[in-house]
């Protein structure tokens, strides 16, 4: 008889597994499927539409006004979502205070760049899986490209009004930036800058502190703003500069839009 007990103990347990199993694909499934929709929601930048793949806990911490500004923002920065590929398995966890979820991570590819994205989708009550968290990584954006390329243009910048070429360094300014102050305007403000502080005897561009602004509006319109820092020697005077780049998108080229004295 306790051979028995236990041969049916042992059968118990495996049916029990079974149907755990069986309980758990159906989930990762679902979890799959509502995850799938998402993006191609993202894809069609229908924010709305992809919120209503969310449960209502995911609006606990952050309203649904602050997922739509944040969706829209990471279609500013990146662009169009490409393509979306799944890269993990399920990771499946249960906890008395959040209950059941299903964390999946996928490699995005945006218009401009890529992304690591987690989604973490929750299970309800009535068994469907929603979205929980969303999360991303921007890997390769064209933003930080701008930036580097900003960084470049405005070393080329300074080094021609270190040398007193002012037509080289106006050659880098855009159409916009030249309608609102003209060549002659510029030069003079670059002159004026040299009397009052004295010429540049050296400088450095502190890129740790270089920002971007993406699809903002400014003084040369619409467009993307890139913001470079500089401390230069002028005379006896340590002096913080700012130039300014803009650009309208990012399939246009990168021009000189503004310079100031901090």
């Amino acid at each position: 008889m306790k051979k028995r007990s236990n041969q049916l103990f042992a059968l118990t347990l495996c049916l029990g597994i079974f149907l755990t199993s069986c309980g758990a694909g159906e989930m990762n499934t679902k979890a799959e499927e509502t995850a799938t929709n998402f993006y191609t929601d993202l894809q069609k930048k229908d924010y709305t539409t992809a919120l209503t793949l969310c449960s209502d806990k995911a609006f606990e911490a952050d309203t649904k006004e602050a997922w739509i500004k944040s969706l829209q923002r990471n279609s500013i920065l990146l662009g169009d979502v490409k393509t979306f590929t799944k890269t993990s398995g399920f990771n499946v966890e249960t906890s008395t205070s959040t209950g059941t979820t299903v964390t999946v991570t996928y490699d995005v590819q945006w218009q401009y760049g890529k992304s690591q994205d987690s989604v973490i989708l929750i299970k309800e009550k009535d068994g469907s899986m929603k979205v929980y968290r969303y999360a991303w990584l921007h890997k390769e954006p064209k933003y930080a490209t701008e930036i580097t390329e900003s960084e470049k243009e405005a070393t080329q910048y300074m080094d021609a009004v270190k040398s007193g070429n002012y037509d080289a360094a106006i050659a880098l300014c855009s159409d916009e930036a030249l309608k609102a102050t003209p060549k002659e305007n510029w030069a003079a403000f670059l002159n004026n800058a040299a009397n009052k502080l004295g010429s540049i005897s050296n400088y450095s561009v502190i890129k740790d502190s270089s920002t971007y602004n993406i699809g903002a509006k400014g003084e040369s319109g619409e467009g993307n703003y890139y913001d470079i820092y500089i401390k230069s020697n002028r005379g006896n005077n340590e002096v913080m500069e700012k130039v300014v780049f803009f650009q309208k998108n990012y399939d246009e080229p990168i021009k000189l839009a503004g310079h100031y004295f901090l």
